[in-house]
């Protein structure tokens, strides 16, 4: 079931990447994405660090140092490579744009990490529900919160959570 909720996961974050794509964007169909400031958005402490969607990841990779893994590849969604960045169990993955990388997920891998709100895989909906509250989108397998130009994102395998990813928000 893991394994499923995974590919679904994957899936996802493959479509939400692809329609950027899809159509070109108007000047008056533009925000105010990829800036140097931190807007109202979900945020993730690493190492100490405040980590915000949309935000430069080039001062971010100063205050953490060297990732314990690095990978990258050529852009489907977006004019040059997306980066790939993993400290301990947390994963971030940029995006590029004007010749720098911003934060696009930040995805928590595993039980020994959690939100700032307590929130980590095996948690339970209730437990969700309560740190939260109403979900601006809801499955029976997922919760996704919108806050500016930003989403977290939980699945869940029953009643427990699977998967915990904030996503930038990037049209």
């Amino acid at each position: 079931m893991k394994k499923i909720i995974s590919i679904m996961l994957c899936i996802m974050l493959s479509v939400s990447m692809m329609t950027a794509c899809g159509s070109k964007e108007s000047d008056n169909d533009k925000k105010d994405v990829g800036s140097e400031t931190k807007q109202d958005v979900f945020t993730y402490d690493l190492k100490g660090v405040t980590v915000a969607m949309n935000e430069n990841m080039e001062p971010l990779v100063k205050k953490l140092g060297d990732a314990d893994n690095y990978f990258e590849s050529d852009s489907c969604a977006f004019q040059g490579k997306d980066k790939v960045y993993t400290y301990g169990s947390v994963k971030i993955t940029t995006y590029p744009k004007d010749n720098k990388d911003y934060v696009y997920t930040i995805e928590l891998l595993d039980d020994t990490v959690s939100t700032p709100e307590g929130i980590s895989i095996g948690s339970d909906k209730k437990a969700v529900e309560e740190k939260y509250g109403d979900a601006s989108d809801s499955t029976e397998t997922s919760y996704i919160y919108k806050k500016g130009d930003s989403q977290l994102s939980f699945i869940f395998d029953g009643d427990n959570v699977s998967s915990i990813v904030y996503n930038a928000i990037t049209e």
